[in-house]
């Protein structure tokens, strides 16, 4: 009999390694796995790169709102040539220039009453003060105890609400109560009544007594219980806080700075729209950054529709300014836009309506606004019925979803491939050994193979 027992023809030789080789059996396995995953990853960032652009159209819409806005084109500024008369603008306000001499601050009422040695030792007065401002029918009424102090007085008129405040100052030698109307103006003067007592107040003459601000606008005079002068001019409020030495010139002029702004915005954002798409689709010699969106058409729909708008003519629109093109805002070879902000400021300058009935929708001269144009488009490629945009998002979660199950499902095949393997490799592995203990039962002395 031979001494030589050959099992190599099962691979099954004592010095194999299992693992390795059940490692190399289930890469095999794994290879349509890998395949699967690399595409879900694809898909995702595609879909992510989808979601971005319309992010990105998105910030394009607001900025296209901002320019849509007519209040804007109706901007003015105000200058003043005498730093105490401060001038500020709302939209209702009118160019033009005007001439402001102040002769008078508007004025809170101040009264002192008569001098006290103290400030915390009781008046020994009993009865009341009754407080009136302006043409309140009804005083306020502050009883007044033996034992009050003229500290005490005052934190209760204070303490009564009427607009008036009240406290103690002390010249020196001698303390005095101080009462201060709340409010500046005339019609905002305050009237004493002392009842059983005396404190120089009914009779008193004050110390400032309450008065309105005054001015001549243009020669014309003007007066306000504040001193913010509101209405003399149209659409203006004028801060005053000191005296004319010499008349003060006020010029109101439009304000080109926040359309230029609202302008520029709108060009970055859709540079920043077209450069995303660029690079996401491709663009002349730079391939897509995935591969799977190369050519996209919700994208390339998007671009082409946008720059259709930019180029054309916008139907009512002032003849001076029909385009974009006429107020500074050109389109590149790329797709990109430029601005000139010379015409742009120029074109606002000489006429800020002209360049509204360009960007803003009015129904009254015809005008459909290319910045609602621009906006209806954006929905309709992005969140409308039909959506291209939103349909290829809601394609790749699908596509996504689908993946995901299969992997799951190949991949409980491939474990459990594996963990037969390795039930068989043990299996094999312990008839190997009890082949080599039954042969050496036997006596066998040579080479187990």
């Amino acid at each position: 009999m031979s001494n030589t027992i050959n099992l190599s023809t099962l691979g099954l030789g004592s010095g194999l390694n299992d693992t390795s080789i059940i490692a190399s059996l289930v890469s095999v396995q794994q290879q349509p796995l890998t395949a699967m995953q690399t595409l879900q990853t694809n898909v995702q960032s595609a879909s992510q790169t989808v979601s971005s652009f319309s992010s990105l159209l998105s910030s394009l819409q607001t900025a296209t709102n901002a320019l849509s806005d007519p209040t804007q084109y109706a901007s003015y500024t105000a200058s003043s040539s005498d730093p105490s008369v401060v001038a500020t603008t709302t939209s209702s306000a009118t160019p033009g220039s005007y001439t402001v001499n102040v002769t008078a601050l508007a004025k809170a009422q101040i009264t002192y009453g008569t001098p006290h040695s103290s400030n915390t030792a009781g008046l020994g007065f009993t009865g009341s003060l009754d407080l009136t401002v302006g043409n309140n029918p009804v005083p306020f009424n502050v009883p007044v105890q033996p034992g009050d102090s003229l500290a005490t007085i005052a934190a209760h008129i204070t303490a009564k609400g009427a607009g008036v405040t009240a406290s103690v100052v002390f010249d020196g030698s001698q303390y005095r109560l101080q009462l201060q109307g709340n409010a500046t103006g005339k019609a905002n003067a305050v009237t004493f009544q002392e009842n059983g007592f005396s404190m120089g107040l009914t009779n008193a003459t004050n110390y400032q007594s309450a008065q309105d601000a005054a001015a001549t606008i243009n020669n014309i005079p003007v007066t306000s219980a504040t001193n913010q002068i509101s209405g003399a001019i149209p659409g203006v409020t004028l801060a005053v806080t000191a005296l004319s030495v010499s008349p003060a010139t006020v010029n109101v002029a439009s304000n080109p700075t926040a359309i230029a702004q609202n302008v520029s915005a709108f060009v970055t954002a859709y540079n920043a729209v077209v450069a995303a798409g660029h690079a996401a689709t491709g663009y002349g010699t730079t391939k897509a950054t995935n591969s799977l969106l190369t050519g996209d058409r919700g994208i390339g729909s998007a671009l082409r529709s946008l720059s259709s708008l930019v180029t054309a003519d916008v139907p009512g629109a002032d003849s001076t300014f029909p385009n974009l093109a006429s107020v500074g805002v050109t389109l590149n070879n790329d797709g990109s836009l430029s601005l000139n902000s010379t015409t742009l400021s120029s074109a606002i300058a000489s006429d800020p309506v002209g360049v509204s009935q360009l960007f803003v929708t009015n129904t009254a001269t015809g005008s459909t606004g290319v910045m609602g144009a621009m906006s209806t488009a954006i929905t309709a490629v992005v969140s409308g019925a039909g959506s291209p945009l939103k349909a290829e998002i809601q394609s790749y979660t699908t596509r996504i979803q689908s993946l995901t199950k299969q992997e799951t499902a190949l991949q409980a095949r491939i474990t459990k491939y594996q963990t037969q393997l390795q039930t068989e490799f043990t299996a094999m592995e312990q008839t190997v050994q009890s082949a080599k203990t039954d042969y050496g039962n036997l006596g066998g002395t040579g080479t187990f193979v």
